[in-house]
């Protein structure tokens, strides 16, 4: 179910002596089953332009094709559509509340009218591609470490069983081991169930490690949209407007300065490991 976006515009406060052009003119299409990372500076437009997609906030102007039907559509059902494009909010305990971890996880498929067998059925599926073990199930989500937390709040989107999964920084304040360990989780959802995510990070390494796809948000405006090799060769036009490139394009640019014949499209630590070394005979 593809997503296309087409001449998109929001203004906060429209009309009003305050306005402010948070989105302008975006055009786009998410294809099914794309790994895409979405980057920008804060205030570039990212949160604004996910909460577009399963029609938390409605465009100023454009329209948003899921699956060939206009969202703004009159009459169209946007609880189907918030159930086929879930989205993970940077702080899961803004969508964690129920009373204990299996209650929490229940109440997206709950609220879709599903029989209590299929919601049940649902919420242990999701629980376990996340690794949360049966004994937490009963806890409070509030009594659970970080990590876990956002496992619980991936899971309770998962439940709804989304053709789109839209993560906006779900390591936030997460160790680096906490931070690998999602980043796993997530791309292993993708690869098995062939899911179409959207990942919104600041963390260039943790993008050009995982996506497929980068796009660049600068002042509201996709900027770049590509592969990361192809989106980290602009690290010199990424700086001008706020952004770093992954260390590893540092060091490599830096050794190929020093006359070393490195790969400069290197964007991972391994690409660069493999460089380095055959650079070093």
């Amino acid at each position: 179910m593809p997503i296309q976006i087409e001449h998109l515009t929001h203004i906060y406060g429209d009309d009003t002596t305050l306005a402010v052009k948070a989105l302008d003119d975006i055009n786009l299409t998410i294809s099914d089953g794309e790994f895409i990372g979405l980057i920008g500076h804060t205030g570039s437009g990212k949160s604004t332009l996910v909460q577009h997609l399963n029609g938390l906030l409605k465009a100023s102007s454009g329209s948003i094709l899921f699956d060939g039907q206009n969202i703004y559509d009159k009459g169209y059902d946007l609880k189907a559509l918030r159930s086929q494009v879930g989205l993970v909010f940077q702080y899961p305990e803004h969508q964690l509340f129920e009373i204990d971890v299996f209650s929490d996880v229940c109440f997206g498929p709950k609220n879709l009218g599903l029989s209590e067998e299929e919601v049940k059925e649902r919420a242990t599926k999701a629980l376990e591609s996340v690794g949360i073990p049966k004994e937490l199930y009963n806890q409070s989500p509030f009594d659970l470490s970080g990590g876990q937390k956002r496992r619980v709040a991936i899971a309770g989107v998962l439940a709804m069983d989304p053709k789109v999964l839209i993560l906006d920084e779900p390591t936030a304040g997460l160790d680096p081991q906490g931070r690998e360990e999602i980043l796993d989780l997530i791309k292993g959802l993708q690869t098995k169930s062939h899911m179409t995510i959207l990942l919104v990070s600041h963390s260039m390494e943790d993008v050009a490690e995982y996506v497929d796809r980068i796009l660049v948000m600068n002042h509201g405006r996709v900027v770049y949209d590509g592969t990361p090799k192809e989106v980290f060769a602009h690290y010199k036009e990424l700086e001008d407007i706020g952004l770093a490139c992954p260390q590893v394009t540092y060091v490599c640019h830096d050794l190929h300065d020093a006359g070393f014949d490195v790969d400069l499209t290197a964007t991972t630590v391994d690409e660069a490991k493999e460089s380095i070394l055959r650079a070093l005979g």
